[in-house]
């Protein structure tokens, strides 16, 4: 029986189906491959994907950053497919997660701001950026919410966010020079904008605590 898809930001859907073929095929394999070796395939897409980011070779940066993410979708579902869920791999995939999208951002704050001397102004976005992941993993009792579509639950998400600014923008950005440099803070803005609706609308108190706790994957 296929996985069936949780709800989950819109633009997983982008890395989910192919994730999910990649994984019955490694599982078909004569040799057992485990999850985690495919968890840093994905760490490793997503490094060539900073270093062409670093280099200003945006549009294979996106193709790589798309490669992360077929990886980083399918590993989950081979641990299931194989029964190798561990606490180990589910930190892992987290820990290689975030250590790909801060090289990835290294690598367009280099190429998009440092080159032209605005490293300061591409620095300040990407810590704003952060600091309203923080906000939302902190004080929100859950980042998803109802959408119209049975699968989605959210309109712009953390991952939707990755995946505009990674992959959407950099191929903009190839095309039309200088754009990632003001679309960019717009799309931190509407992060932070989505986060305060949903801070405003829920109704459960958050736990601070248990969610630092989360965030660590302690």
């Amino acid at each position: 029986m296929p996985h069936p898809i949780k709800k989950e930001e819109w633009t997983l859907l982008f890395g989910r189906p192919p994730g999910t073929l990649l994984a019955k095929a490694i599982a078909k394999l004569p040799f057992k491959v485990h999850p985690n070796v495919v968890t840093m395939f994905s760490l490793s897409f997503m490094i060539i994907g900073a270093i062409c980011f670093f280099k200003n070779f945006l549009l294979l940066g996106a193709i790589f950053y798309i490669l992360g993410l077929i990886f980083d979708c399918a590993d989950g579902t081979l641990a299931r497919l194989t029964n190798t869920q561990s606490k180990f791999g589910e930190r892992l995939d987290f820990y290689c997660d975030t250590v790909g999208n801060v090289f990835m951002y290294f690598g367009l704050w280099y190429s998009q701001y440092y080159l032209i001397g605005e490293w300061f102004i591409g620095g300040s976005i990407i810590a704003a950026h952060y600091a309203v992941m923080v906000f939302g993993y902190m004080f929100l009792t859950s980042i998803m919410y109802k959408t119209v579509f049975k699968n989605i639950g959210s309109y712009y998400g953390p991952a939707d966010e990755g995946l505009i600014t990674f992959f959407f923008l950099p191929i903009v950005a190839f095309f039309i020079p200088e754009s990632f440099r003001w679309v960019f803070p717009i799309l931190v803005i509407l992060q932070f904008i989505s986060y305060l609706i949903i801070f405003v609308r829920q109704k459960e108190k958050p736990n601070i605590r248990e969610n630092i706790k989360k965030i660590l994957k302690l």
